[in-house]
């Protein structure tokens, strides 16, 4: 409930316009840069379902190919400049014959079930279509029709899918044809991640750590055959992130106060950066060396969307700190919203009550204009220090729940980020988890911006409940929108990308834990079961493909059940990937089993 006499402000229009609110301070070229290029690439797969649909959905399909070359010829005047790639050649306009050599350079891949096809480029049409929206700005309003038919679009593509049959797979998983799943060990709790040495040697990581009451061992252990030998232990979980560098291993590590360690054979371990703010719903995120020479570590934000409330509780950090809250890394001004809840540190909760703002302890009241000072001890941050720990310093924040960090085959830094839930006292439905391109000094929208859009969007608004609005009086520029949207949901974890010599090259693998229904969201509203499986994304075409997928989940089975970390081994070029294990979601807790973790392997046949 939101303290009625504060609802009214200056916000709440549906896409405020405010001096550097949007992408790249209101300029729509930019964004019509970027999705005239991925239309142009998408333009044979339109070809191909126009051909491929059965005789009852070809006019619907040819709709759908007249809509996306409308859309072309609107973008091309906003785009304003040249697209990369932005001339399709004779060859690749002419049908799916051409699929898979344009794959090979980073253009779209065909696929042999047109339906699944079909609903790939309904949803990124979704998405295409609250892009446009993004703001009221200079130049913006000649993005509007673009967005009317990137929604037809959709809806069409859909009714396409609908009429056709999709593929069967098998009872319990299925993987991608001309590949191999192979177990490496099992018998593991809480794991959390894979890495390698220099020499290609295997590490895997137990984390000593899940929601809930139950603990296990937070170390690092060798892989060596089916033989595991300690590394380190005793380290603080959730460990969440961990490398070789020099000699010496480096752990991320949480807690009431997080840390960055380093540990060294023989001489024990000693912590670099300490008093880190990993408590609450989020801890810290993997660990990545970048071509700089610097460490690349994040730390997640508190709360779900910056108010600390019941589902808090329910995860039982409320009563262990009752004065956690959130902390921004730079001077926000607040808008002055509070949010109604029964006082959960009272004796009763049921005879008390509370009211807390953003960025606030529970049960403290936030003013409206009220200034919020940045900290460099902050939620919702990427860090980046020097190995030797001197030199921290907040890299970008705005980041609800970075988990995977990785840097790119050509330098790039991107990191994937957690979507917001439907729960709390400020739920945000519908979000997506978002891979990011990360620049020094950028801001990425959090708590107010979703997945690049405004949480004031119809589409976050969850069932039932209020539309979401803004916590922020002002808003910094937001650094851009990101490389790949990916189901809500779905806990896309670690990720990496794939060596020429495993196929798919350049590819970026994702692992995805699987939701956490009905905790963190209403199970009656998915319509499938999202994550539980692996999957490779073209970050040019934005296509994204199953490339494991768990059909049995929760059984328990012998396969990977919850993915939670995919990597590359240097050595072998084979892809390692991590099963957290069963983790069961019921109201009001997470069950987690231990000692069913595992480490797979998958090489081509």
């Amino acid at each position: 409930m939101v303290c009625p006499p504060q609802a009214a402000h200056k916000n709440e229009v549906l896409y405020p316009c405010k001096e550097g609110t949007g992408l790249n301070n209101q300029d729509p070229a930019p964004l019509a840069r970027r999705r005239l290029q991925r239309a142009l690439l998408h333009l044979p797969l339109y070809q191909a379902i126009a051909e491929l649909a059965p005789p009852d959905g070809r006019q619907l399909a040819r709709h759908a190919l007249a809509l996306h070359l409308r859309e072309i010829d609107l973008l091309r005047p906003s785009a304003q400049g040249p697209v990369a790639g932005g001339q399709v050649s004779d060859r690749a306009a002419g049908g799916p014959e051409s699929f898979s050599d344009r794959a090979a350079t980073g253009g779209p891949e065909a696929i042999a079930d047109p339906a699944l096809l079909a609903a790939e480029l309904a949803e990124l049409a979704e998405q295409a279509a609250l892009e446009y929206l993004l703001n009221e700005g200079d130049g913006q309003a000649a993005l509007a029709p673009l967005s009317e038919i990137a929604v037809e679009k959709a809806a069409v593509l859909q009714a396409v899918a609908a009429q056709m049959d999709g593929p069967s797979g098998r009872d319990d998983y299925a993987l991608e044809q001309g590949y191999v799943l192979e177990p490496v060990v099992s018998g593991l709790t809480y794991p959390t991640g894979v890495f390698f040495d220099d020499e290609g040697g295997v590490y895997v990581v137990e984390g000593g750590f899940t929601y809930g009451p139950a603990r296990g061992p937070a170390r690092v252990l060798k892989v060596d055959g089916q033989r595991l030998s300690v590394v380190a232990e005793g380290l603080q979980g959730p460990v969440t992130g961990a490398l070789w560098h020099q000699g010496a291993l480096y752990t991320v590590e949480g807690g009431p106060s997080g840390r960055l360690a380093r540990t060294v054979p023989g001489q024990g371990t000693s912590g670099l950066v300490t008093g880190l703010r990993t408590f609450g719903d989020h801890y810290g995120s993997a660990l990545a060396l970048g071509p700089d020479g610097f460490l690349y570590f994040g730390v997640g934000a508190a709360t779900n969307s910056g108010v600390v409330g019941w589902d808090n509780y329910v995860f039982g950090w409320l009563p262990q700190v009752p004065d956690g809250h959130d902390v921004p890394a730079r001077d926000l001004r607040l808008v002055g919203e509070n949010y109604w809840d029964l006082n959960w540190l009272a004796p009763d909760p049921r005879r008390a009550q509370a009211w807390t703002g953003a960025f606030k302890p529970f049960g403290t009241p936030a003013r409206p204009g009220e200034l919020i000072r940045g900290r460099r001890m902050a939620n919702g941050v990427l860090y980046r220090v020097r190995p030797d720990g001197s030199g921290l310093e907040v890299f970008a924040d705005g980041l609800r729940n970075v988990f995977g960090l990785r840097f790119s085959p050509d330098g790039r830094l991107l990191a994937l980020n957690q979507g917001f839930d439907g729960r709390g006292n400020r739920p945000i439905d519908a979000d997506w988890d978002s891979l990011w391109e990360v620049r020094r000094g950028g801001w990425y929208g959090w708590p107010d911006f979703a997945s690049g859009l405004p949480v004031t969007a119809p589409r976050f608004r969850p069932p039932g409940q209020p539309q979401p609005r803004f916590a922020l009086l002002e808003h910094p520029p937001l650094a851009g929108q990101p490389l790949l949207r990916l189901p809500p949901h779905s806990a896309s974890m670690k990720f990496d990308f794939a060596p020429r010599e495993f196929g798919f090259a350049g590819q970026v693998f994702i692992a995805q834990f699987g939701a956490g229904a009905p905790l963190t969201a209403d199970p009656r509203a998915v319509r499938m079961i999202p994550g539980f499986r692996v999957v490779r994304a073209n970050l040019a075409s934005g296509q994204v493909r199953d490339f494991y997928v768990n059909l049995r989940p929760g059984a328990g089975g012998p396969w990977p059940e919850r993915p939670i970390d995919a990597k590359f081994c240097p050595r072998d070029r084979c892809l390692y990937v991590v099963d957290f294990g069963v983790l069961e979601a019921i109201p009001g807790h997470f069950i987690p089993h231990a000692g069913t973790g595992a480490l797979w392997r998958i090489r081509r046949a």
